[in-house]
């Protein structure tokens, strides 16, 4: 390549670079502002969202608390149900007696063993509700928001008849244990106080 031609390119890279830097050197302060605009436009952009965010979160929060809240109620009157089963066969205890001797005095020895095998099915599925309505209770519990001291003693309560009842079924129990489990699961009366400390602390709230 001779001296003209290297003069040549020269000058035409010169010119390049020329239209290549000349826009950004004469539109350099003009372009600066437009930057901060974009910039202060970004950031109220970028804090807009971030409170949209931020309600939309605590919105999402409080749906969230609420369902919780919610389910817990439902839960709560799921244990309500359970409990009423529960506390119904001791009403069918106490009207098992005369009719076994209705039964007994009319010889129909076939109804009787009827009612006797019936009965011994009740008997785990009275165990089964009971467990059931305590452990729901519980959760119940744990998921409201308020509470009150009465409720959890009921529930405490209600773990003792569970707990007195399994003792009265288990094998292995000596015989004092189970008549004391059997004297302390069939006391109207403790099942009496769960009922009223339930409403009570219920009330309460």
């Amino acid at each position: 390549m001779d001296q003209g031609h290297r003069w040549l390119w020269l000058i035409i890279l010169l010119w390049a670079l020329t239209i290549a830097f000349a826009p950004s050197v004469v539109a350099d302060d003009h372009d600066e502002d437009e930057d901060e605009v974009e910039d202060e436009d970004e950031v109220e952009d970028e804090d807009e969202v971030e409170d949209e965010d931020e309600d939309e979160d605590e919105d999402e929060d409080e749906d969230d608390d609420d369902r919780f809240e919610d389910a817990g109620e439902s839960l709560g009157e799921i244990s309500a149900w359970l409990l009423g089963l529960t506390l119904a066969y001791f009403g069918w205890k106490r009207i098992l007696p005369p009719i076994r001797k209705q039964l007994k005095a009319a010889e129909q020895k076939e109804q009787l063993k009827r009612l006797n095998s019936w009965n011994k099915r009740a008997i785990p599925v009275h165990t089964l509700l009971g467990t059931a309505a305590i452990a729901t209770g519980f959760i119940h519990g744990l998921m409201m928001d308020d509470s009150h001291p009465t409720l959890w003693i009921a529930i405490f309560l209600m773990g003792v008849l569970s707990v007195s009842g399994g003792l009265m079924r288990w094998k292995w129990p000596p015989r004092e244990v189970k008549k004391g489990a059997r004297l302390l699961h069939m006391q109207r009366l403790l099942s009496i106080v769960v009922v009223i400390l339930l409403l009570l602390g219920h009330e309460a709230l």
